[in-house]
């Protein structure tokens, strides 16, 4: 069996592992809730809340960096098997590196109050800001090539 079918299954396996984690961990919380008697999860004391969820999330976390671990090996493993592709993914960091760059010249960083009483720092303002025009970018592109494939099925028939 190749290895990136043994990855795939092990993700699989991580992915409904960790749809049980969270069915366990929010039933767990309504529970909490309940005993209680509160609306609202921020209502519980933290000492309660924290001990219930805090081993979850501990997993939940470990999961997560597994399936991370996988995903890599998966991804350079092919990318090892094909050299042609290793040049496609190069362009494709470079692009994203780049839009990211504009995203991040275009940004405003102002520092921004937050409803708990801190503070976005204009730093924190502009990675956010760049984090907006990338997805921007990048959903202009993803819309522009769905409209162009299908003008060229258009055309094609």
């Amino acid at each position: 069996m190749k290895i990136s079918k043994i990855l795939s299954y092990i993700v699989l396996g991580l992915g409904v592992l960790g749809a049980i984690l969270w069915y366990v961990m929010s039933s767990s919380i309504g529970n909490l809730m309940a005993e209680n008697g509160v609306s609202e999860a921020r209502e519980l004391p933290f000492e309660l809340a924290e001990s219930s969820v805090t081993p979850l999330y501990s997993l939940t976390l470990v999961i997560f960096i597994i399936a991370i671990i996988a995903t890599l090996i998966a991804v350079f493993s092919t990318l090892a098997k094909n050299p042609a592709g290793l040049k496609n993914a190069a362009i494709g960091i470079v692009v994203f590196i780049v839009i990211l760059g504009i995203g991040y010249v275009l940004a405003d960083g102002v520092e921004t109050p937050l409803k708990d009483g801190k503070v976005l720092s204009a730093n924190g303002s502009k990675w956010v800001g760049t984090g907006l025009y990338a997805f921007y970018v990048l959903a202009a592109a993803a819309v522009g090539l769905m409209f162009l494939s299908g003008i060229k099925k258009l055309i094609g028939k």
